[in-house]
C-alpha cells in the first residue's frame, strides 16, 4: 500500500507538471503587433439622463501594429448624423489588455482587451471609453475585417444573414427586432422579421438596396410599407473576399432615438 501510495503520488505530480507545462505552451504574450489590420466597430451610449442626446458610432479603426490607428467614421447624436475621421495611438499589454487614445477627430479615450487570436492577431476587441465623467457609459466591440489591405464591392456582400437590431432610448416605449436579410451581391436585398415595440409582436417583410465603399463602410436602405430606413454599415470578418458580419447604425431618425446592431452570415 505505501508502494503503491508513492507512485500515485508520482503520477499526480507528473499530471499537473504536464497541465502546468500545457497551459504555460498555450500562454499567449500580447503587444501592439497583435493588433494590425482594419476592424468594423460599433460603440453605444448608456445613460440614465434624459437630458443626454443618444449617442452611437460605426465606422473603421486601422492599426498599424505600431502602436498608430486611423480611422472613419459615422455617429448618431439625438437623431442627427455626421462623418469624420480619426486619428491617434494605441498601446497592447502582454495580457492583452490596452488604450485608444484619438488626438483628431474626437479626444475619446479608450480601455481595450483583445480576443479571439488567431495567428497572433486579435480578431475582436472590447472597447470602453474612460475619458466621460458624466456618469455615463460608452461601450462597444470592433470585430476584424482584414489584417491585408482589402478592396470591397457590394459582391462582398451575398447570402443570408441573421440580424438583431436595439432600438436605444430614454422614451417609455422600447423595442428590438431580429430577422434575415438576403443579398444579391449586386446592390439588391429582401428580408423578413420579428419586432417587438411596447410590448406588442409583429412580423414582416421587406426590401431594400445597399451600396459598399472600397474600405468596407457602405450604406443599407430599406422599405417596408410607406417607410425607408437607411442605415450605414462596416463590413467584417472577411474570408475569400465575402464578409461574414457586419455593424450597423440607421441615420435617418430625426430624433432623439439611436438604432444600431449587428448582423452574422448564415
Amino acid at each position: 500500500m505505501q508502494i503503491f501510495g508513492r507512485r500515485f503520488l508520482q503520477v499526480g505530480v507528473l499530471i499537473l507538471v504536464t497541465i502546468a507545462l500545457a497551459f504555460s505552451a498555450q500562454a499567449t504574450t500580447f503587444s501592439n503587433a497583435s493588433l494590425k489590420g482594419s476592424y468594423s466597430f460599433l460603440t453605444n451610449l448608456w445613460t440614465a439622463n434624459a437630458n443626454t442626446s443618444e449617442f452611437a458610432m460605426v465606422g473603421v479603426m486601422t492599426f498599424d501594429g505600431a502602436g498608430n490607428v486611423t480611422g472613419s467614421y459615422t455617429s448618431v447624436t439625438g437623431g442627427v448624423a455626421q462623418t469624420g475621421t480619426l486619428g491617434g495611438t494605441y498601446t497592447v499589454n502582454s495580457n492583452g489588455a490596452g488604450t485608444i487614445t484619438f488626438t483628431s477627430g474626437s479626444t475619446a479615450q479608450f480601455a481595450i482587451t483583445l480576443n479571439s487570436t488567431a495567428a497572433k492577431v486579435a480578431h475582436g476587441v472590447l472597447l470602453l471609453q474612460t475619458n466621460d465623467s458624466n456618469n455615463e457609459v460608452i461601450s462597444g466591440t470592433a470585430v476584424l475585417q482584414s489584417t491585408t489591405a482589402q478592396t470591397y464591392s457590394v459582391a462582398s456582400v451575398k447570402g443570408n444573414f441573421g440580424v438583431q437590431i436595439n432600438r436605444w432610448t430614454l422614451e417609455t416605449n422600447q423595442g428590438g427586432s431580429i430577422g434575415i436579410f438576403s443579398f444579391d451581391g449586386k446592390g439588391n436585398f429582401k428580408g423578413s422579421g420579428t419586432q417587438v415595440f411596447a410590448g406588442v409582436s409583429q412580423t414582416g417583410t421587406f426590401t431594400g438596396t445597399y451600396t459598399v465603399n472600397s474600405d468596407g463602410s457602405g450604406s443599407l436602405s430599406i422599405t417596408a410599407g410607406d417607410k425607408t430606413q437607411v442605415l450605414a454599415f462596416v463590413l467584417n470578418s472577411v474570408a475569400a473576399g465575402q464578409a461574414k458580419g457586419a455593424q450597423f447604425l440607421q441615420t435617418n431618425l430625426n430624433e432623439n432615438i439611436d438604432l444600431s446592431g449587428t448582423m452574422l452570415k448564415q
